[in-house]
């Protein structure tokens, strides 16, 4: 049996420029519906987007879908969210402000160690 594929995603992208956000989330949950290990990271301007609310109020574009859909998509499919927690302090945020989903706040070494273990490592 052949050992199931991991993929990081790294979401440095966040709520100011919206039209990036959707594109690691497609990705991220084929991967995961491929049966592989998908996780993504937030880290920079991305920590604003596991904002409590803020994917809720931000659209891709006008009369478009919320983030938040694309959000919980990733999550109902099985991936794996964690954020920085140096990005956090660049956006004005505590690990309490995250939603919910966020399984864990990583540092810098933990990302490496990620990236050194995955298959697939992207970048948004």
């Amino acid at each position: 049996m052949e050992d199931q594929k991991k993929v990081l995603i790294i979401q440095t992208s966040g709520l100011k420029t919206p039209e990036r956000i959707p594109a690691p989330f497609f990705i991220a949950t084929t991967a995961a519906a491929m049966d592989m290990d998908a996780t993504v990271v937030f880290t920079m301007q991305g920590a604003s987007i596991v904002r409590k609310g803020a994917a809720e109020r931000t659209r891709i574009k006008e009369g478009g879908a919320s983030i938040s859909s694309f959000l919980e998509q990733a999550i109902e499919g099985g991936v794996k969210l964690m954020v920085c927690h140096q990005a956090l302090d660049l956006v004005g945020m505590e690990p309490d402000d995250c939603i919910d989903a966020v399984n864990e706040v990583v540092g810098a070494a933990a990302m490496l160690d990620m990236a050194m273990d995955s298959d697939i490592v992207l970048t948004f």
